[in-house]
């Protein structure tokens, strides 16, 4: 094992100790990295290595531009202008294989210095105006077309744009981790699996401003993947997002399929689980399928959002994409607001099922601290849930608790819709407990 104190890092909190801990990283093995504070520029992870945090370690992101990666280093990489996001990295591998993060040390992007307030609470028209300031680096931790990852126990925090990505990735465990990032910053997700197959995550706390936990497909910046993010595990963990979803899936132009997700909590957070195939207009959508929720305890405003596009608005594509064979058993949820799953024109939601699910509607805080981020088009109607332009959708065993009867001037909504099989109580003036 090697130590980073004998090639020269010191762990004052002041001294950039990039060159140090590379050195000790290329030597092969396991770096051990010893209590104190080590600030650093990007370090480029080897394959058959890893990294090893006692406990009090910090590996913390330097302040300065020059001290990391070139946008251009690999052809994986990608800078986002209109996210002010510069394509750098705090950790990165590139084409490797067996490599492992360990430890109870901590892993600090410093978002604080960063992320200025005009980059939190974004609103609707966020991304065509961005705020002016220098750009941010990107992924805290990025992972581009590796295979056999381990990541255990580990802290990682405040990084000023995603913490973890897995981008491309085959055999990837992420256990144990606890993540940490500013509740009011933008585009600062906990964990980002693209166009990846076989990977699990348990065991982990997610604790992020925007989404908790993404499953993607966007792989044009790919040299070999398929574009396919296939055979995702994750269970036991704790999510929040406290400016969008605790599970969000989509993004991309690939197929996104073969998923569980089991014994979770997703609580406090603007949004429970999203699926929606078109997230953004650079993007002509994936594919989602055979995706199952089972399990789930959800706090949020909304506890389902299913949608074939995201905005209404955005330009038409000639790409057929789906959604089609998505279950939801033993869900429990407390929201103040409708959910939906809604198609649109040239797309198409089939084979949808909700058994054994509970929801629970309050009468919305006015005092809640999320009422100035508006920046997606959400579609809030009269109803507890609304479906349009789907077919076959199973509601069984649903119960939904409206405790104000003035929350809704409708029960259900269908519109559009085909093959509906429906046994739906619904409550009145009650509560769940």
């Amino acid at each position: 094992m090697n130590n980073i104190l004998d090639f020269g890092a010191i762990g004052d909190g002041k001294t950039i100790n990039t060159k140090a801990i590379q050195s000790a990283i290329d030597m092969g093995g396991t770096v051990y990295i010893p209590k104190g504070e080590f600030v650093t520029g990007t370090l480029y992870l080897k394959s058959n290595s890893g990294l090893h945090f006692e406990n009090g370690a910090i590996l913390k992101a330097s302040h300065d531009h020059n001290d990391y990666n070139a946008p251009d280093f690999c052809p994986q990489n990608e800078v986002f202008e209109s996210e002010n996001m510069a394509g750098t990295h705090l950790i990165c591998a590139i084409n490797e294989c067996n490599i492992s993060i360990s430890g109870f040390g901590t892993i600090d992007g410093d978002s604080h210095f960063w992320v200025n307030e005009n980059n939190k609470l974004p609103n609707s028209d966020f991304f065509n105006h961005p705020p002016k300031e220098a750009n941010r680096p990107a992924q805290m931790i990025y992972f581009a077309e590796c295979k056999n990852i381990k990541i255990t126990d580990i802290n990682l925090v405040h990084s000023p744009f995603w913490h973890l990505f897995f981008h491309g990735c085959e055999d990837v465990i992420v256990k144990g981790v606890n993540i940490k990032g500013e509740n009011k910053q933008w585009v600062n997700d906990g964990i980002d699996i693209d166009s990846c197959k076989r990977v699990t995550i348990s065991d982990s706390i997610i604790d992020t401003g925007d989404d908790a936990i993404t499953l993607r497909a966007h792989s044009k910046r790919l040299v070999k993947s398929d574009g396919i993010c296939e055979d995702i595990v994750i269970n036991n963990c704790i999510l929040k997002s406290h400016l969008d979803f605790g599970v969000r899936i989509g993004v991309g132009d690939g197929i996104i399929r073969n998923a569980m997700f089991s014994n979770i909590v997703i609580r406090d957070s603007l949004k429970g689980i999203g699926i929606i195939n078109r997230f953004t207009p650079r993007n002509e959508g994936v594919s989602i399928e055979n995706i199952h929720f089972k399990d789930i305890s959800i706090s949020s405003h909304e506890t389902f959002v299913i949608r074939t596009c995201n905005q209404e608005n955005f330009t038409p594509t000639d790409k057929p994409y789906y959604t089609q064979n998505i279950t939801f058993d033993g869900i429990c949820a407390h929201c103040d607001r409708g959910s939906y799953v809604t198609g649109y024109e040239n797309t198409n939601i089939s084979d949808i099922q909700f058994r054994n699910v509970d929801m629970h509607f309050s009468k919305e805080n006015p005092n809640n601290d999320r009422k100035g981020c508006n920046w997606r088009d959400v579609e809030h109607k009269d109803a507890p849930l609304y479906i349009r332009n789907a077919k076959d959708i199973s509601l069984n065993n649903m119960r939904l608790y409206i405790e104000d009867e003035g929350n809704f001037t409708d029960e259900i909504i269908f519109n559009d819709t085909e093959n509906i099989s429906k046994d739906v109580h619904i409550l009145k003036n009650a509560r769940l407990v």
